[in-house]
């Protein structure tokens, strides 16, 4: 039961109650919406993730929420999660995500750039995939090229909002 806590945890979107709308803030994150990515970076504790649930909430926009940790450093445990959030997301689409198998390793940007294509044609448009806690990635991990890859698959009316205590790593 504690797994299945923790894989829940990793990839739902926080519950809030009672949040103080950010009126300013939202203005800037409408702003944003014609960009495809965005990057909302600010010290622990200021309400990074408060401000974009809330956001998301108030706009009535759909959205893909995964917490980005450590173990993401394996593109094989992002892609399994990943692949579970989206059936969350998409729970009518029946075939799941492909797992990151070793026969796909030798052409992992490939299998990158499909996956994401598959996963952000399982979402409806408008829509936002939330990646928090992206400081968590170590620095040196292959998840930073997966996650440049992805980005470059977002279609029109879909948004990536990268939650981060830093500024955005160099890939």
């Amino acid at each position: 039961m504690k797994q299945k806590s923790a894989s829940l945890a990793k990839i739902t979107s926080p519950i809030l109650t009672k949040v103080f709308p950010r009126k300013r803030l939202f203005g800037l994150l409408d702003r944003s919406r014609d960009r495809p990515v965005v990057w909302v970076s600010g010290p622990a504790g200021c309400g990074k993730t408060t401000l974009v649930g809330s956001y998301l909430q108030a706009r009535a926009l759909p959205c893909l929420w995964y917490q980005v940790d450590e173990g993401d450093a394996d593109p094989a445990t992002f892609f399994y999660y990943m692949g579970l959030a989206a059936k969350m997301a998409a729970p009518r689409k029946r075939k799941p995500l492909p797992l990151l198998t070793p026969e796909y390793l030798p052409g992992i940007s490939t299998f990158t750039l499909r996956y994401f294509e598959d996963l952000y044609n399982r979402l409806k448009i408008p829509s936002v995939l939330v990646l928090d806690n992206y400081q968590e990635a170590p620095a040196d991990s292959a998840f930073h090229e997966v996650i440049r890859r992805g980005l470059s698959r977002i279609p029109d009316g879909l948004n990536v909002v990268l939650l981060s205590r830093s500024d955005p790593p160099r890939p």
